[in-house]
């Protein structure tokens, strides 16, 4: 076995571990990220009191330092986010902002682009960040537009630490040209707009996005296609500049100063200076900015003479960017960068120095290397992506032997034809031969990406689960050295063990009892999860399935990876249209179902088609629901009011009157279903018991349409909260404005997915409740 002592802790790579736990914590804000920051700044500083050298203790004292002054500087930042004029707009508020464009858009094309603010509606605004907007070309970077538009925030359940330009953006309705971009005003971003204005126009249509991508980091024209399949394949890094881009690129340009017969120090300059002009082109993403900087700090260490350290190399560019961009720290891209980086650089150097190196043929010596490195950056990384994107993709660790040599290739042709683009017949030929690599690259990302095991969904993982699974990556590096024996390691791995396991029964001895009932934004359709207090599951219907979009697997199965959801008590078909069971095959097909209840009554419908085949295909229980029955999981009990055991006896009904209606009952708290009944049976519930119906909320029938939530069922019902799942812009014109204009004259409040997001309503059982949605986070 092999006994070299592990390489050493480099100060400058504790010193930017440190300013991270800072920043989070003052950027968070609450009390779970300062525990968080805390609990990080905490071991990091007992990491360097056990350093076996007499400056510990002052190491220590240092970075406690730096991380309080990362926390000051985080609560700085919240504070500055905290006026943002973003703060203050309510979802689908009508908002006017003159802004300077950022991104590139052809004529035609719809995309998501990046503006730089300037005032909103004639008032001055405070800005923490960029803007970003749905909006349709053309769009020239560096020209300044007024935007006009519905806000639209956030989707997603917000995390933590968001920065600002991440909580939302504006859905662009009138799109006008202030004034036409300069040179001398903007001149990177005038460049950045006539080189994938060039590339557009040299490719065809099925390849300029990609060129657009793997030149300038521009994904505004890329497909979802495209994007998930390479993300899939895991090769998503290959979409944006990271510091594979800058470094091909720096060492390009060095060759070429030598063969230019520049010194060895002009041949580094040339190429710093090139190279750092390349990323403020591209916007200076994090990844870009923190390959940069390394390339700049190794190149300032050889002119002077001195040794450098990788670690500590990273260390530096980490804590110059954090500085510089504190939101930094909470992007993805920063996270990714840095510790795919770190990953990369310790196997590289690892395996170069295993004992077979010499006895294997260079070749092989270079894609075993080659291998080791991919797999250690998607090891070190996979906490990250279960987090950010709720998904792991070991094909990275092929993928990424096949398709650097093709990015390899395909940079040169790309940047030559976007230089010869004035004239086309010249540019025709490295077009062509970037074309070639560009199928390549597709080709593999193809390939991996339908391969078994190629990428799998995961949960996001908490923080003690991130740390033990990191602790456990630095006890197998340690191993290598043949380091089991020290007992500190041991020790740190027995007390993390501990933690894990104790966990568990420790939160659930001091959570706060009660229910959640989700109501997930699936479209135009119904998706409603209910959380028992137990953490077991309920999904009361899954979302649409039409024209390609599957609300199952793209809605409701995200959110249940975000909730760690893997088995549902009971899946509730409140009818059988397929805007409300269309997304079930691929629910059934992720998480484990115990039984089905729906009305009993076969339509011959083509989304009750699709639920009978799974039904059958996994063997699912399938239970009947009639008025009087009632299911109960938790101290949780869904009474059933519709439709009666005899629907059907006189002819086919309608589907919506077969809809179940059902009433949620937690101790005192009662929650109404009414699927998309019409307003006969509503009145006609309302007639029979008026009691049976009352509730603290009501989820509105039939998305809001006119013919249901009529007066009199208001009357009976009572609700406190009406919560419409609706999809944006649909056809049908839902929800009504008679609909909303019953529920204001009853003074009750209304949450809507189409504006809102997904809606979460939080029950206790002595009746009190609260509800959030996903633009206020929760």
């Amino acid at each position: 076995m092999v006994t070299r002592r592990p390489p050493k802790v480099r100060p400058l790579a504790l010193a930017a571990l440190s300013l991270v736990a800072g920043l989070l914590a003052g950027l968070g804000g609450s009390a779970e990220a300062w525990t968080a920051g805390g609990a990080l700044a905490v071991a990091i500083v007992g990491l360097a009191a056990v350093m076996r050298d007499e400056r510990g203790p002052l190491v220590a004292a240092a970075l406690l330092g730096i991380a309080v002054g990362g926390a000051v500087i985080g609560l700085g930042e919240r504070s500055r986010a905290a006026a943002d004029c973003r703060r203050g707009w309510r979802s689908g508020q009508r908002v006017r902002v003159e802004a300077l464009a950022v991104g590139y858009l052809p004529e035609g094309e719809r995309g998501s682009v990046r503006f730089r603010p300037g005032t909103d509606s004639g008032d001055r605004c405070e800005w923490a960040g960029e803007l970003r907007a749905w909006a349709e070309g053309p769009l020239r970077p560096g020209a300044r537009y007024e935007l006009r538009g519905r806000w639209q925030p956030a989707q997603t359940p917000a995390r933590a630490v968001r920065a600002p330009a991440r909580w939302g953006w504006i859905v662009i309705d009138s799109l006008a040209a202030v004034e036409e971009a300069h040179l001398p005003d903007h001149p990177f971003l005038m460049l950045r707009g006539s080189l994938a204005d060039r590339l557009w126009r040299i490719y065809p249509r099925r390849w300029a996005p990609l060129a657009q991508a793997l030149v300038l980091g521009q994904r505004e024209t890329m497909s979802p296609e495209t994007t998930r399949r390479i993300a899939n394949a895991g090769l998503a890094h290959l979409l944006a500049i990271s510091g594979l881009h800058v470094g091909m690129i720096a060492a390009a340009l060095f060759a070429l100063g030598r063969i230019g017969r520049l010194s060895l120090g002009g041949a580094r300059a040339f190429a710093l200076c090139i190279t750092c002009a390349y990323v403020a082109l591209i916007g200076a993403p994090p990844s870009a900015v923190r390959a940069g900087l390394m390339v700049g700090l190794w190149t300032l260490a050889r002119a002077a003479g001195r040794a450098s350290s990788a670690f500590d190399v990273l260390g530096l560019a980490a804590l110059i960017l954090l500085l510089a961009r504190p939101w930094s720290v909470a992007e993805p891209g920063f996270q990714l960068s840095f510790a795919g980086a770190a990953a990369v650089g310790y196997a590289h150097a690892e395996a170069r120095r295993f004992l077979w190196r010499g006895r294997l043929p260079r070749v092989v010596r270079g894609l075993v290397i080659g291998a080791v490195s991919s797999a250690a950056a998607v090891l070190l990384t996979a906490p990250i992506t279960a987090a950010f994107f709720g998904r792991v993709a070991p094909a990275a660790i092929v993928g990424n032997l096949a398709a650097i040599p093709l990015l390899a290739l395909a940079l040169p042709a790309l940047f030559a034809s976007a230089l010869v683009a004035p004239w086309p017949a010249l540019a025709a030929w490295p077009a062509g031969a970037a074309v070639l690599v560009l199928g390549g690259i597709d080709q593999v990302a193809r390939t991996l990406g339908s391969a078994p095991l190629a990428s799998f969904e995961l949960a996001p993982p908490g923080l003690i689960l991130a740390l033990f699974y990191l602790t456990l990556l630095v006890l197998g590096a340690h191993a290598v050295h043949g380091a089991w024996q020290r007992r500190r390691f041991i020790l740190a791995l027995g007390v993390i063990g501990a933690v894990i396991l104790a966990g568990p029964p420790l939160k659930a001895r001091f959570a706060t009892p009660g229910i959640a009932v989700y109501v997930i934004d699936v479209g135009q359709g119904d998706g409603i999860a209910v959380r028992t207090r137990n953490r077991h599951w309920l999904l009361i219907d899954a979302g649409p399935r039409i024209h390609g979009f599957d609300a199952g697997a793209l809605r409701v199965l995200p959110f249940f990876r975000e909730q760690g959801v893997r088995s549902l008590e009971a899946w509730i078909a409140s009818h059988p249209d397929l805007d409300h069971v269309g997304g079930f095959p691929s629910v059934s097909q992720a998480v484990q179902v115990e039984r089905v209840i729906g009305v009993g009554f076969v339509t011959g419908q083509i989304g009750q088609v699709a639920v009978l085949r799974q039904i059958l295909t996994d063997s699912l229980l399938w239970l009947k629901a009639a008025a009087g029955s009632a299911l109960h999981v938790d101290g949780l009990e869904l009474t059933f009011l519709h439709p009666p055991d005899d629907i059907g006896a006189s002819g086919v009904p309608e589907p919506n009157e077969l809809s179940l209606v059902f009433a949620l009952r937690y101790g005192e708290f009662r929650m109404l279903f009414t699927g998309d009944v019409p307003g006969a049976v509503e009145d006609r519930l309302s007639r029979i018991d008026s009691v049976a119906v009352r509730a603290q909320i009501l989820k509105v029938s039939h998305h809001g349409s006119a013919s249901s939530t009529s007066r009199l069922f208001l009357d009976a019902v009572r609700p406190q909260l009406a919560v419409i799942s609706v999809g944006r812009a649909n056809r049908y014109g839902h929800p009504s404005s008679h609909t909303l204009r019953r529920l204001m004259l009853h003074g009750i409040p209304v949450r809507r997915t189409d504006r809102d997001g997904t809606v979460v309503i939080e029950a206790r059982a002595d009746g009190s409740w609260r509800a959030r949605t996903a633009a206020e986070g929760f």
